[in-house]
């Protein structure tokens, strides 16, 4: 199996290796398995846009913009 080097700050390193631990995984399995599934996730899902035009109902209200005061902070990975 071929290796591959990166370079990553420590905090991104830090919360790599902390995802790992909560999945009880090691770090290069834990890398290996988001690299994979994101390369095989391509594009939209099977059946996506066959649900266009599907809706009946046209008298549906678009609902207001919620203010982002609103919204909570989130870790950045």
């Amino acid at each position: 199996m071929a290796q591959l080097t990166i370079y990553i700050d420590e905090d991104t390193l830090s919360k790599i290796g902390h995802s790992a631990r909560r999945d009880k995984a090691s770090v290069s399995a834990w890398v290996k398995k988001r690299l994979v599934a994101s390369l095989e996730t391509k594009g939209w899902p099977p059946g996506y846009f066959d649900c266009f035009g599907r809706l009946k109902d046209v008298n549906i209200k678009v609902p207001d913009e919620l203010s982002w005061k609103s919204d909570v902070s989130r870790a950045v990975l």
